[in-house]
């Protein structure tokens, strides 16, 4: 046996076999496996949240990589934030969450990808990121449970332009068996991964796509 992946989803454990397939480790399988993840479960996990990996190489050595996101530090405001409740009903019971740029944290998923990739991976990052850039370009369908999944998070989905324009292309939310494509996603991993490890960490949480995100929330995160 060459090896296994589990996921969540099926396209994500087959971005993950397409790596090992390829003559990746399964450090390389776990990369591609969690970018892909970001196009196909995309309401459970994306370049903008965090995680934790632990690696065990063929040495027998373990390591924890904490990539979870952090909080900026606090400080005095001088009006109300973009901070506000939403419901969403679960059938038997109705929960509320807080959305808004003010509820963003600095993203680690990307640094976290990009340590484990560039400590224990094998094969070029392009390679590796090539299944969740082809996801994300040609789209995949929606489950039934994805589709579940984004009624109950209608308000989150459909909060913004962006978010509508990905969950909502046609004016309601995808429905199961109906594709979700994020072509800019696409553009935006091939371009990171051809950047390399060091240049990827450098652009994102640096370069013009860091300093988007800074814009963004100075121009907008305050109400």
């Amino acid at each position: 046996m060459a090896g296994v992946v589990a996921a969540g989803h099926d396209k994500t454990a087959e971005a993950g076999r397409e790596i090992l397939q390829l003559g990746g480790n399964a450090f390389d399988g776990a990369v591609a496996a969690m970018l892909a993840a970001c196009v196909v479960e995309p309401t459970l996990t994306s370049l903008g949240g965090g995680g934790f990996l632990l690696a065990h190489s063929a040495n027998g050595q373990n390591t924890l990589f904490d990539f979870f996101t952090q909080t900026p530090g606090c400080r005095e405001l001088s009006a109300p934030l973009n901070f506000y409740p939403i419901e969403a009903n679960f059938g038997d019971t109705v929960q509320e969450f807080h959305i808004g740029l003010a509820a963003m944290a600095v993203p680690g998923m990307l640094a976290g990808i990009l340590a484990v990739h560039g400590r224990l991976g094998r094969l070029p990052l392009p390679v590796v990121a090539e299944p969740a850039v082809n996801y994300a370009r040609q789209g995949v369908a929606v489950s039934p449970f994805q589709g579940y999944c984004y009624e109950l998070l209608r308000p989150i989905l459909t909060a913004t332009a962006g978010a509508r324009g990905i969950y909502a292309p046609a004016g309601r939310l995808l429905r199961a068996g109906e594709r979700l494509k994020m072509g800019e996603f696409a553009q935006t991993l091939e371009y990171l991964a051809a950047l390399g490890d060091e240049g990827a960490m450098k652009a994102f949480y640096q370069g013009e796509i860091a300093q988007k995100t800074v814009r963004d929330c100075q121009e907008r995160a305050v109400i």
